[in-house]
């Protein structure tokens, strides 16, 4: 009897391994050979889920935002306004080992948006996502009397994103001096700024 095989699973599988990869030895060793070596499979059970090396770059940073998403949603499912800002900022910024490990493999893949129009689209898509809902909670801080009135939101956010990104390439090449605290203190001076 043919056994069953459960392709989410194995799909999952794949990823974390080309993950791993990334994150260990750089873009240059998410190859479909070396993937299927870690994984212990074929060229060809990879090729079923993964016809080409873009497929696989394309689900491996799908993996690291969705990793954050799940996070700040198991923090938090309900966040909002200001402290629920602070919930999602905090599963983006590299504070532990594996927030560290996204940070690579996320400025691992900015060299790919620069040359790939198709990782770059991605890449904007995912940080759209977080922009919308950075707005929505700092909306909602607004409404609750937390944020300022005055406040220009779009700005805020526009100096959220850029420091969050900063941190995850801060914390890739300077490990010692980006340290949880330095950084928690950042946003947490950052956040303080916003107040009413």
């Amino acid at each position: 009897m043919p056994r069953i095989v459960d392709h989410e699973q194995r799909r999952a599988e794949f990823v974390e391994a080309a993950w791993q990869l990334v994150a260990a030895e750089g873009i240059e060793a998410l190859t479909t050979r070396r993937i299927a070596e870690v994984t212990g499979r074929s060229n060809g059970a990879l090729l079923y889920y993964f016809p080409n090396k873009q497929s696989v770059v394309t689900a491996v940073l799908r993996y690291a935002f969705e990793a954050t998403n799940r996070r700040a949603d198991a923090a938090d499912p309900r966040r909002r306004g200001l402290a629920g800002l602070r919930t999602l900022c905090l599963e983006i910024m590299p504070l532990d080992d594996v927030r560290t490990l996204e940070a690579r493999i996320v400025v691992t893949f900015w060299q790919q948006a620069l040359t790939s129009a198709e990782n770059r689209r991605l890449f904007t898509a995912e940080l759209a996502t977080w922009r919308e809902e950075m707005l929505q909670r700092l909306r909602e801080g607004q409404a609750d009397g937390d944020v300022a009135a005055d406040l220009d939101l779009v700005a805020a956010v526009d100096e959220l994103q850029a420091m969050l990104m900063g941190l995850q390439a801060l914390r890739v090449v300077d490990p010692a001096t980006t340290t949880p605290e330095r950084q928690l203190a950042q946003l947490d001076a950052f956040l303080a700024r916003l107040r009413a």
